[in-house]
C-alpha cells in the first residue's frame, strides 16, 4: 500500500470504531478504487461490512444480511492479519451478526445485540 492508501484506510478503521459506518465505508473507497485484485476484494469486503452496520442503525434488516452476507464471503478466505488488519475477529462477527439478524427478524432488528459489533484491530506493521 502507498503512503496515501495507509492513511485513508487508517482514517477508515477510527471512523469505522468511532461508529461512524458512513464514512468509514467512504474511506476505504477511495483505497478500493487505486487497488487492484485481491486487495480490491478485501477492501470490497470492509466496504460492506461497514454498510452492515450503517444498515443495523437505521433498522433496515434486508440491508443488514445482505451486507454481513456478501461481506463473509468476501473476506472468509483472507489470511489473518492482512493489510495490517486482523481479519478474524471481524469474521467472527460477521457470522455472528448473521445468526443475530436472521434470530431477531426484521420486526426485531433494533434489538440487534451490541456486543456484537466488532471493533477493529490494525497495525500497519503485520
Amino acid at each position: 500500500m502507498s503512503d496515501e492508501d495507509r492513511v485513508d484506510f487508517r482514517e477508515g478503521v477510527l471512523l469505522f470504531n468511532a461508529g461512524d459506518y458512513w464514512e468509514s465505508h467512504e474511506a476505504w473507497e477511495q483505497v478500493w478504487k487505486r487497488h487492484s485484485e485481491p486487495s480490491r476484494v478485501f477492501l470490497q469486503a470492509l466496504i460492506q461490512t461497514a454498510a452492515a452496520y450503517h444498515q443495523l442503525n437505521r433498522g433496515i434488516y434486508h440491508g443488514v444480511v445482505k451486507h454481513f452476507r456478501n461481506a463473509e464471503t468476501k473476506l472468509r478466505p483472507f489470511p489473518n492479519p492482512f493489510l495490517g488488519l486482523q481479519t478474524q475477529p471481524v469474521k467472527d462477527a460477521l457470522i455472528a451478526g448473521i445468526s443475530e439478524a436472521e434470530r431477531l427478524g426484521a420486526d426485531g432488528i433494533g434489538d440487534f445485540d451490541p456486543s456484537l459489533v466488532v471493533e477493529l484491530t490494525y497495525d500497519p506493521s503485520t
